[in-house]
């Protein structure tokens, strides 16, 4: 099956979102690359790293930020530590990722497989900034949010966007009126926004909608029944 195009899109000064599969963003901080999600596999991950290194020429990929730690948000990883990256995770996170990748990987040899490394992790608690002094990118544990315990939401304040994984899935076409059961999931999410007070104008799910819309704050106020 062929993999869908990657495409990317300017989401402001030196912060792009690529997709073609699981959503990433790539941020251009003034000596290196951070990517924000590793998700899917090898091969969406070669995918996102060859975008970045397009869109952000003649940096290293310094960092990868992983929201949680299910299979599908971080099979691409690997890939990443291969490149030299460290993963920030939540605190949590860390052993699961030390103990499963001291498994050898054989049967199908990944690219850490190919070009061993020894992971490196930086672990959020709450809260934690990334900034080169321009560009900025807060992350932010989510509480009370039943799908995963180590999960992290990814904060834009300048560009006012919230990339998010598994809080809000939206439908394929804008929802016109609220849901008749609203998610527990995305109630959490809305709820976690309000407690960190933070301005959202743009959500980006990696579950990205299946007409690659772009996705106001409006449409998952409407997904808790809070839209006007």
């Amino acid at each position: 099956m062929k993999s869908p195009a990657v495409t990317s899109e300017k989401l402001g000064d030196g912060m792009y979102l690529i997709l073609g599969g699981y959503a990433a963003i790539a941020a251009d901080f003034k000596d290196y690359i951070v990517i924000v999600e590793g998700p899917q596999n090898d091969q969406r991950a070669e995918a996102i790293i060859t975008e970045a290194k397009k869109l952000i020429p003649n940096k290293p990929i310094r960092y990868v930020v992983n929201t949680h730690q299910h299979f599908d948000h971080a099979g691409g990883l690997r890939a990443f530590v291969a490149e030299g990256a460290t993963v920030i995770t939540h605190q949590i996170n860390k052993p699961y990722y030390e103990k499963i990748w001291a498994n050898p990987h054989t049967i199908a040899p990944d690219k850490l497989s190919q070009n061993p490394k020894k992971p490196k992790f930086e672990t959020v608690a709450e809260k934690k900034i990334l900034t080169d002094g321009t560009h900025t990118i807060e992350l932010y544990h989510l509480t009370d949010f039943g799908h995963n315990d180590g999960m992290l939401i990814v904060y834009l304040p300048k560009e006012k966007v919230l990339l998010e994984a598994d809080g809000f899935n939206p439908p394929p076409q804008p929802a016109t009126r609220p849901p008749a059961t609203i998610s527990p999931y995305t109630a959490s999410l809305a709820a976690n926004i309000q407690r960190l007070n933070l301005d959202v104008q743009r959500i980006i799910p990696v579950h990205y909608p299946a007409d690659n819309r772009k996705v106001p704050v409006a449409e998952l106020q409407n997904a808790v029944g809070k839209g006007t």
